[in-house]
């Protein structure tokens, strides 16, 4: 049986490993979405933040360390059920699907940023 195709995605948690409550969306944690904001906060508000590079997600945690200062590596098999889909800005994606399959793909932690 030959391989999926793996998309690579980095993710910043506050623990590692990562505990259930770095797998929760914003609709989790404050209900629906304010009226005022915009159509791309609104259309992510779901879903969990990844970056493709390891700059993107350095970059976000120096802009807002609260989110967490590991970066978690995950390899998701194409066709798993779990999907993806890049938003703003360049190289960030919403990711949505099963959250404990989603623990299955994470690989290991690459970095930390200590001075955000």
């Amino acid at each position: 049986m030959a391989e999926r195709p793996v998309k690579t995605f980095y993710r910043a948690t506050k623990r590692f490993p990562p505990t259930d409550k770095d797998y929760v969306t914003r609709q989790e944690r404050q209900g629906d979405p304010p009226p005022e904001v915009s159509r791309e906060i609104r259309e992510s508000w779901d879903a969990l933040s990844f970056y493709d590079s390891l700059e993107g997600i350095e970059r976000q945690i120096r802009r807002a360390p609260a989110i967490g200062r590991h970066i978690v590596r995950y390899d998701i098999p194409d066709g798993i059920g779990i999907t993806w889909t890049e938003t703003q800005p360049p190289g960030h994606f919403d990711i949505r699907g099963d959250k404990e399959l989603l623990k299955q793909c994470m690989v290991d932690r690459v970095g930390y940023i200590e001075e955000a």
